[in-house]
């Protein structure tokens, strides 16, 4: 938590802020019955309408719905739109396609929650580009990415996530909050969503149970608020889960001094190290931000990218950064010339070779491309081995004649065959002995027997 020392002005942007386009669709809403317009008109992130467990809000349009967007304050759960289709993303901003267009429905939160507001768009219209459409967190992700606070990602980290994005399209990223905001600034929660999506990142991010806390000049400080064998464990199980190929931290010496960053930083560091000793997963390339002990490199935040419609690196971490409104009374600002730069970082540690340009994935290959030459090689064999398979019987008609049977029916031919076979051995063998039999030739008391044939 940054030092308040305008709290006056605070105040003022408080009174402005938080606010998004009005819903585009017009409708009514009631809750359990209960007529409420906040939900139809409310676009602040600090505004809410409780529900309890079992709530239902019906919603009433006289155009035909097809999807929603809805703003929670606190998140249920899990909650069902007509009763049907239960959604249980955990997702703070959530947009849901209706199953059928339809101009009444209704939303039942499972569970006590808290809402801020609803937007609903008709059948046909275009959703407006900052209407967010989250991800689940992949399996695996390329780039891993760690934070310590809402509003880092964009001052610190936010020309790299660009650059990674509009260079490598095919690269999945993961943002890692180390700390969250809940309990005592719960918009910013909001925040952090808004500006990742100007930064570009499509997959919800990982918020880590660790408060904001004010602690500064130490890593001593950092520790006396933070849990850090907790932060750690969440950073092993993390890295061990979803195998990063890249990661991607803050200063160890915390940029303007912040404890909590230098703690977030050592975790980081000793959990990508600790997975690669014990063989669990050894991350490729590590990267420290205003790291210079080795491999130090200046990104190149401003060329435009086509990805962004002509804007830099720099541009888009800036307008992001501008979406924590409640942190811009702060004296710190996106740049890359200055002492903090959002373009300096350090290959901390890596396995795939020194760095030759200023590409942090240089030497690597996403998931999807190992997938795509994966596939590539399976289909490859199969074909070589349908190619064999087509020339095998050809090689066999030159040996011997086809008899036109199975090998099963081949088998069960010479099975009855040699039981045959046997049985006529056996009868043939009985008739023969019983041409010949003992008769004695003398009386009873002549011992020798002679052998007499009829």
């Amino acid at each position: 938590m940054k030092r308040i020392t305008l709290s006056l002005v605070l105040a003022l942007l408080f009174s402005l802020c938080f606010a998004i386009n009005a819903s585009a669709a017009e409708y009514t809403a009631t809750v359990d019955g209960v007529k409420n317009t906040n939900i139809a008109t409310n676009t602040s992130y600090k505004a809410k309408t409780d529900l309890k467990a079992g709530s239902k809000i019906e919603i009433i349009s006289e155009q035909n719905i097809a999807s929603l967007y809805i703003v929670w304050y606190k998140v249920p759960g899990n909650w069902t739109v007509n009763d049907t289709k239960t959604i249980d993303t955990g997702f703070l901003h959530e947009y849901v396609e209706l199953e059928t267009p339809t101009k009444s429905f209704t939303i039942t939160s499972n569970d006590a929650a808290g809402i801020c507001f609803i937007k609903a768009f008709a059948e046909g219209e275009t959703i407006p580009d900052d209407i967010q459409r989250w991800n689940a967190p992949q399996e695996k992700t390329d780039v891993m990415v760690f934070s310590a606070h809402a509003d880092d990602e964009s001052l610190f980290l936010g020309g790299a996530i660009v650059d990674i994005i509009a260079n490598h399209p095919d690269a999945n990223v993961q943002l890692v909050y180390m700390t969250n905001h809940i309990a005592t600034e719960c918009f910013r929660e909001h925040e952090r969503l808004d500006a990742l999506w100007t930064l570009g990142i499509r997959n919800y991010p990982i918020v880590g149970e660790a408060p904001d806390a004010y602690s500064m000049d130490s890593l001593e400080a950092g520790l006396k608020v933070t849990d850090y064998d907790k932060v750690l464990a969440s950073f092993l199980d993390l890295i061990v889960n979803m195998k990063p190929q890249v990661v991607i931290t803050q200063d160890f010496k915390g940029e303007y001094g912040h404890g909590q960053h230098m703690v977030m930083a050592k975790a980081v560091a000793e959990a990508v190290e600790k997975c690669a000793a014990d063989g669990t997963h050894d991350v490729a390339k590590t990267y420290i931000h205003l790291y210079k002990d080795s491999g130090a490199m200046e990104l190149d935040l401003r060329q435009p990218l086509d990805a962004y419609g002509g804007m830099t690196a720099l541009d888009v971490a800036k307008e992001a950064y501008k979406k924590h409104v409640s942190q811009q009374w702060c004296w710190f600002y996106v740049s890359d010339d200055y002492k903090y730069s959002c373009d300096e970082f350090g290959l901390y540690r890596t396995t795939v070779g020194a760095d030759t340009g200023k590409d942090m994935l240089e030497n690597i290959k996403t998931y999807k491309v190992q997938d795509e030459e994966e596939a590539a090689r399976l289909a490859e064999e199969a074909a070589r081995q349908a190619e064999l398979d087509a020339q095998e019987p050809a090689s066999k008609d030159t040996r011997r004649p086809t008899t036109g049977l199975s090998s099963t029916q081949i088998i069960i031919l010479s099975s009855i065959t040699g039981v045959f076979v046997l049985i006529l051995f056996l009868v043939i063998a009985k008739k023969k002995n019983k041409k010949t039999k003992y008769v004695p030739k003398h009386s009873a008391k002549d011992r020798g027997q002679t052998i007499v044939k009829k």
